[in-house]
């Protein structure tokens, strides 16, 4: 007689009940005939193996979650890319650092306000390591080390919150304390491109510590001017610069990718290492002023709506008036849309015409 038994696992360490079915065969003459079971057929092992990776991820929610297995394929991973691409590896290590710091200053302002995050983490995907304390803050590394983010609960006035968290949400907070937050982070860009740009100019001969400032603060100035000249280039000249990507040609004016970064980032490792302090440098100004894009989901879009959701205030008399970011999600929509198109489009340019000796 053949049946199927199903195992189930559930527990504290299970969010889920795991079912595994296995084909016996009864064993005959015996008084229970479900005894000793006869396995008809084994789980191929990418399958057992694929398992154990999903079980790894019911870790997730404790307290004190570490997941070994992650690690060391997070490590493995990096290693090979490392001794294949040790440029992609030094871009993707800068890039992470300039987004968890840009994180890392919403976060404190955050914090200071009155409100309380709930997940920062460096990195995306599943989870290697993680905290979590008493004031319900998680904290921690993710599998893909490609950048960070947190979270503050109230980020959208649909957002569900415990009644007895409310009061620390991002809409809980007054307009000017909603903008300091929103602003920290490219706040912390600008500075952090200053500090690099003046830090490599330090490394020159001759020039001291005053001088290194304001080459800083100039530098800074100068990437900022030509990021903003051409993303209106760009802009008005949309028609010439798809026309030329389908051709396969390079348009006159072309943003880099993260694939024209780690080129350049490799180039520099070999020849002049210390200038990967103006590719950080010219990175992180451009990703401050990205974001400062009055365009939502960009954090300039967040702000914009906090200075016009105080105009309609004021006009119709309703100091605690909140306006609701979902009803522009349509145009939020629209601009992932067209940068997601815009950084495809860069990287697709990269690959046909690498960047190579752009900084040298």
């Amino acid at each position: 007689m053949t049946s199927l038994i199903q195992h189930s696992t559930t527990g504290p360490e299970a969010d889920e009940t795991d079912i595994d079915i296995d084909l016996v065969v009864d064993a005959p003459g015996s008084p229970n005939e479900l005894a000793d079971p006869v396995v008809l057929r084994d789980d191929p092992t990418p399958v057992r193996w694929l398992r154990r990776w999903r079980r790894a991820g019911r870790a997730e929610g404790r307290k004190l979650e570490w997941h070994p297995m992650r690690a060391l394929a997070t490590v493995a991973g990096l290693a090979a890319f490392w001794y294949w691409l040790p440029g992609a590896i030094a871009f993707i290590a800068m890039l992470t650092v300039l987004v968890f710091l840009h994180e890392l200053g919403h976060f404190v302002v955050a914090r200071r306000v009155g409100m309380r995050p709930t997940d920062f983490f460096v990195g995306f995907g599943p989870t290697i390591w993680a905290r979590t304390t008493r004031s319900g803050l998680r904290y921690g590394v993710k599998v893909l080390p490609a950048g960070g983010f947190v979270k503050i609960p109230g980020m959208g006035p649909r957002d569900e919150v415990e009644a007895s968290r409310e009061q620390f949400t991002y809409r809980a907070a007054s307009r000017r304390h909603r903008l300091m937050v929103i602003l920290a982070g490219v706040a912390v860009n600008f500075a952090l491109a200053v500090v690099l740009f003046a830090g490599f100019a330090a490394t020159q001969p001759g020039v001291g510590p005053v001088e290194a400032a304001g080459t800083g603060l100039n530098q800074t100035a100068q990437v900022t001017t030509g990021t903003l000249e051409g993303l209106g280039n760009l802009l008005f000249g949309a028609d010439d610069y798809a026309r030329s990507v389908a051709n396969g040609e390079v348009p006159e004016n072309r943003m880099m990718s993260p694939i024209g970064g780690a080129q350049v980032a490799e180039g520099l490792l070999d020849t002049a290492p210390d200038r990967l302090l103006l590719l950080a440098g010219i990175f992180s100004a451009s990703l401050a002023l990205l974001n400062l894009l009055p365009l939502l989901p960009l954090d300039g879009g967040h702000a914009a709506l906090v200075m016009v959701e105080s105009v309609v205030a004021r006009v119709k008399g309703k100091p605690s008036l909140r306006l609701d970011p979902n009803r522009f999600t349509p145009m939020a929509v629209v601009v992932l849309v067209a940068l997601l198109s815009l950084s495809a489009s860069a990287m697709y340019l990269d690959v046909l015409y690498p960047l190579g000796d752009a900084l040298r």
